[in-house]
């Protein structure tokens, strides 16, 4: 004989359709939140580019659009900031890999010029309020 706890169980697998939207709502909502941490976080066009050669390391602000030339031991490497973005333009080295790896522009991004020794890393400020050097020839 069916009991009472037998005709509960019996409704809630007769009407999957609510609890199905129920999890497809909060799954949806879940990967919006991710999505939103994500581009906070690694936030494109913020913050600034710190470029790293023999000479040293200098920062140049995202937000202004610029040329820099940096000096390593094959020469000059170009720089182009432009866009919230940098990329390498030019370079004396041999295989111009890191001319072909084209703009970065998040946390996550970085070019290496490694026979020029010049490393490229974008670094973005949590508070939208990083000190730049804004070294410049």
């Amino acid at each position: 004989m069916p009991t009472s706890n037998d005709d509960a169980t019996l409704r809630a697998v007769k009407h999957p359709y609510p609890t199905l939207l129920v999890d497809t709502l909060i799954l949806l909502v879940s990967i919006a939140i991710l999505l939103l941490i994500s581009s906070v976080s690694l936030g494109g066009g913020g913050g600034y580019v710190n470029v790293e050669s023999p000479e040293g390391s200098f920062r140049y602000s995202l937000a202004t659009d610029r040329e820099v030339v940096a000096h390593g031991p094959l020469g000059e490497t170009h720089i182009i900031i432009e866009s919230g973005s940098a990329k390498i333009i030019d370079s004396p080295c041999p295989t111009k890999t890191c001319v072909h790896q084209g703009a970065i522009s998040t946390a996550s991004g970085w070019i290496a010029c490694l026979p020029n020794q010049i490393l490229l890393t974008i670094v973005s400020s949590a508070n939208g309020e990083a000190e730049v050097d804004d070294v410049a020839n």
